[in-house]
């Protein structure tokens, strides 16, 4: 079982980078200014082709699609917002209105996630133009055990070697993204794999981390609908309902946004749900019984209205509820991209680009959602939620830097019901990767009443408070490999609220 075609490096391109032109990757920020030159050329000489990264400075739509074309660039992928990702053997570009192009750097191709231990397992992504046979052997060559597994998605090997190898594994052209392999890839479990958001322009590879989600309205929330275009025959529609409306409600306990159902199809700021067999108009045919099982569209602006956020399932497959093609677990992981969001690196997290049997969100997800619309407002559920594998994980956290504090200052009935609001400031990203003993954290916090105190702990078994509360710091000690800190700030009552970040110490 497959979804859309995979493609490669995890990259958010803010609103910033259309005025600025900068480029987020995970293990860096690019900077126009940084990188012009020769190293990052217009033009390339004539020879093999290879794969470049286009920046340009507004939305690259059909019209650039086909000049690319007529210039013999084979376009591969859309890097929202104003991104694509192309192959050719001479790429011109003058007179087109690029800011930026560029090959990806080999560091940028291998995941934060990624430990640092002697062997590791890794999911490799090609770029999806790259020959199969050939993506294996340049593996092979470089000292990597190559592991079968029928559930890859197309373009994908499941590597086993040294971890020193990455390196010279990232440097191949045709390679694009190296991420941790999961377990259940790892033990040939039945699992089906999706590659993200599509977009007119092509799916939204990888690399992408997020598009930054629906916009608030004029009143400043975040209300989205969904209507039911077509229904599966094969449950019942009343269990069809109430999987998907189950599905988006884990998504609202743990985000400042709701999702209500909408009074009829093709409305702004609703998702469409639609099953369908083979070509169904939106340019990404499904490919019947035991194939794609889903597809879905980034909100706006990376899609237009009224295809923005809508989301897609094959009509051939065997759906069911909590058997082999469950529906819950897709169309939790499919709801996380009709509110933006891409692909985690983190194989426990719901976002990783491979469906397995949930029950809920992990911390990652949480992370993720609460970055782009901050924790359930006050009077919200805020409780905790059953994780992936049974883990227990509470309500808060944006993994790192840029989440939006919770809203609401009052207190229910006299007493103080409302958690403090905490952001980690540095580092800015939600994965960072050093060589340092030590990382230096700081942030801020707010309350209703007052923050007592800010407390960190470590995946590890560190522990400390923080210096400082509605302005607070901390040097967190690291031991190799994978630490995820956790950072939460208490009131005098005992509330809480936490934020997380992933620091590889190499």
């Amino acid at each position: 079982m497959r979804c859309l075609k995979a493609g490669a490096v995890l990259l958010l391109l803010a609103a910033a980078a259309r005025s600025q032109g900068i480029i987020r990757l995970k293990t860096r920020t690019v900077t126009v200014a940084a990188v012009s030159g020769s190293h990052f050329p217009v033009s390339t000489p004539a020879g093999a082709k290879q794969h470049y990264l286009i920046l340009f400075g507004s939305y690259p739509g059909p019209d650039v699609v086909a000049e690319l074309e007529t210039r013999r660039a084979v376009v591969l992928a859309y890097v929202p917002e104003n991104g694509l990702m192309v192959s050719a053997s001479r790429l011109n570009l003058r007179g087109m209105d690029v800011l930026w192009s560029g090959p990806m750097d080999p560091a940028d191709k291998i995941s934060p996630m990624v430990s640092n231990q002697p062997l590791g397992s890794y999911l490799v992504i090609w770029h999806p133009d790259t020959d199969a046979a050939s993506d294996r052997e340049q593996a092979e060559s470089l000292g990597f055990t190559v592991m079968l597994n029928s559930n890859l998605l197309a373009g994908q090997l499941l590597v086993s070697g040294a971890h020193s190898g990455l390196p010279a594994l990232a440097a191949l052209d045709a390679l694009a993204y190296i991420l941790p392999a999961s377990k259940e890839l790892l033990t040939g479990d039945a699992i089906a794999g999706c590659a993200g958001p599509a977009t007119p322009l092509g799916p939204a590879p990888q690399y992408v981390l997020a598009n930054g989600g629906w916009s608030k309205d004029a009143e400043g929330k975040v209300a989205i609908g969904y209507y039911f275009d077509s229904l599966t025959p094969v449950v019942a529609e009343s269990q069809v309902r109430a999987e998907i409306a189950r599905a988006f409600a884990v998504w609202t306990r743990y985000a400042n946004i709701t999702i209500a159902p909408s009074s009829q199809a093709g409305l702004g700021r609703s998702i469409d749900i639609l099953f369908a067999r083979y070509a169904h108009g939106d340019g990404y045919p499904f490919n019947g019984p035991g194939g794609v099982l889903a597809h879905t569209f980034y909100p706006v602006p990376s899609n237009r209205e009224p295809l923005a956020g809508d989301m897609h399932l094959n009509a051939d497959e065997r759906w069911s509820v909590g058997g082999t093609v469950d529906l819950f677990s897709v169309a939790l992981h499919e709801a996380g991209h009709a509110l933006g969001l891409g692909h985690s690196d983190d194989p426990s997290s719901v976002m990783y680009p491979y469906y397995r049997l949930q029950t809920g969100l992990t911390a990652d997800d949480i992370a993720g959602i609460q970055s782009l619309y901050g924790a359930p407002a006050s009077g919200a559920p805020v409780g905790a939620g059953t994780g992936s594998g049974g883990t227990t994980v509470a309500a808060g956290g944006n993994s790192g830097s840029s989440g939006v504090p919770a809203t609401g200052t009052g207190t229910s009935a006299g007493a103080d019901t409302l958690a403090p609001a905490v952001t980690i400031v540095s580092p800015g990203f939600s994965m960072v990767s050093t060589a340092s003993a030590t990382i230096s954290l700081s942030g801020m916090a707010s309350d209703n009443v007052g923050v007592s105190s800010v407390q960190w702990s470590t995946s590890t078994g560190g522990s400390g408070t923080a210096n400082g509360t509605t302005s607070w710091s901390a040097v967190v000690p690291l031991l190799v490999g994978n630490n995820t800190v956790t950072v939460r700030a208490y009131d005098a009552a005992g509330n809480s609220s936490w934020r997380a970040v992933t620091v590889v110490r190499n």
